[in-house]
């Protein structure tokens, strides 16, 4: 059994709520035509993809991750990171980022876990080169619309994610792919689904 099979059995189990019942994303179901430029941003693995749908299917124009390193240690660690990080979103802006670009981030984490400043302070670096034009959208949101759970357990959603982008994207099932750079996918796509439905 798959993780989105046993994801989809406990939603079952569940008392109905009078709302549509989930099912899998179609292809017919997300903008088309549309270029979207997303990250799954932390300080330590900025996970980035460039895409489109077009004929229904994913197409995967350029990818990548930012890895910052550093030698310091303690705050300054953190900004060190925070600023080689900066140095690469550049690149990867001035490279993908067009005019045309729908730009997508996976919207922090508001509590619960541990180095939220992460993903915070990433986030951020990405918001503030389009504070008008980046789309955030949470992790949650993301595990709502692609596995019909938006309370699914970080470990299962790793798997559960891996899994929904190998059927909606089949090459990120092949090397050179990460969590973090599907991650960003799982996000982008999410938002492309939201726009088909006039919700972004």
């Amino acid at each position: 059994m798959s993780v989105l099979d046993d994801v989809r059995g406990q939603l079952r189990e569940r008392p109905k709520h009078g709302g549509p019942e989930w099912h899998f994303p179609l292809p017919e179901e997300f903008a088309w035509d549309v270029r979207v430029l997303a990250f799954d941003a932390t300080l330590s693995h900025t996970g980035w993809v460039l895409f489109e749908l077009l004929g229904g299917r994913v197409i995967v124009r350029a990818r990548g991750i930012i890895n910052p390193v550093t030698e310091l240690t303690g705050y300054r660690a953190t900004w060190d990171k925070a600023r080689h990080l900066k140095a690469g979103l550049d690149t990867v802006i001035l490279q993908h980022g067009g005019e045309s670009v729908h730009r997508v981030v996976e919207a922090p984490s508001v509590g619960g876990g541990s180095r939220t400043e992460s993903s915070l302070i990433a986030g951020l670096l990405i918001w503030l080169d389009w504070p008008r034009a980046c789309h955030d959208i949470s992790a949650t949101h993301v595990s709502a619309v692609l596995l019909g759970d938006p309370r699914v357990r970080s470990a299962e959603r790793k798997k559960a994610i891996r899994e929904a982008m190998g059927l909606l994207c089949p090459e990120s099932a092949e090397r050179g792919w990460n969590e973090h750079i599907r991650d960003a996918l799982a996000t982008g796509l999410t938002y492309l689904h939201d726009l088909k439905r006039g919700t972004p």
